[in-house]
């Protein structure tokens, strides 16, 4: 024993305190060491929460993520109705052009045109009063409706005002042209009579003779014949030819007994025996 113990290593001065306080360490650690279980077990939840932060980090980076690219979405979706508004303003400015350069044009045409029709107009009063001399116009003869045309109703007109104004000599002239110029006219009898009468007055009977036989004999469906066989009968007293002028009266009694010459007519027989 005494061998072992001489060859056994000198200890430190220290070691006999470390030896005395192992049981006091070794109570400490059994302590320290009872405690590891719980503060293990004290641990999972705080892991748990930290991975829902990481998982609640997760989502909000995801949803920032998301947001980003909606708002990134929105921004091109809205700079594409900005372009298409600005597409649309430019087609509004550019159609305002037109229809100011429409409107232009329509008050051109509509000027062109208002100076058109107002040279029509004015070419149609122009020709109308050129024309108005050569159309037919309406007139009233004997109670019955003809056609005549303007100059050769003047004519007529013209020559009758000059018998009214006792002006015998010019007016038989004129009648005497106008059946010359209108042998058709619906005026001739009327002309005839009227030159047969002028030749009355101025007291060429023979004359006036010859005019108002014309008129019996050459207008056989006038409403001045009655009026001329009075005048006729007139034309032969003058000249002395009673037996002739009796025998007028009598044929416009038998013929026209309705008429007015034809009173006249009875009352000039009376006198005539």
């Amino acid at each position: 024993m005494m061998q072992h113990n001489a060859m056994e290593a000198p200890r430190p001065a220290g070691f006999a305190r470390l030896r005395r306080g192992a049981p006091a360490l070794l109570l400490s650690l059994g302590l320290g060491l009872a405690w590891l279980p719980q503060a293990h077990a004290d641990m999972f939840p705080d892991n748990e929460a930290r991975r829902a932060i990481l998982d609640l980090r997760g989502q909000i980076a995801q949803n920032q993520q998301a947001n980003q690219a909606q708002l990134a979405q929105q921004a091109q979706q809205i700079q594409q109705i900005r372009s298409s508004l600005l597409d649309l303003a430019n087609q509004i400015e550019q159609l305002k052009t037109e229809i100011a350069q429409l409107r232009g044009q329509q008050d051109t045409t509509t000027r062109q045109l208002n100076n058109t029709i107002a040279k029509v107009a004015a070419s149609q009063k122009d020709l109308s009063q050129r024309m108005a001399p050569l159309e037919p116009v309406a007139v009233q003869i004997g109670g019955k409706s003809y056609t005549v045309q303007p100059a050769e109703k003047a004519a007529y007109e013209q020559a009758l005002a000059a018998f009214r104004s006792s002006d015998f000599a010019g007016a038989g002239s004129q009648f005497k042209s106008f059946l010359a110029q209108y042998p058709s006219s619906p005026y001739a009898s009327e002309a005839q009579y009227w030159l047969a009468n002028s030749l009355y007055a101025q007291k060429q009977y023979k004359d006036a003779v010859t005019a108002f036989n014309g008129l019996i004999n050459g207008y056989p469906g006038s409403s001045r014949i009655p009026e001329s066989m009075l005048g006729l009968a007139n034309c032969q007293v003058e000249l002395r030819e009673v037996r002739a002028a009796r025998l007028t009266l009598q044929k416009l009694v038998n013929n026209y007994p309705q008429s007015e010459a034809a009173q006249a007519a009875k009352d000039r027989l009376a006198k005539l025996r």
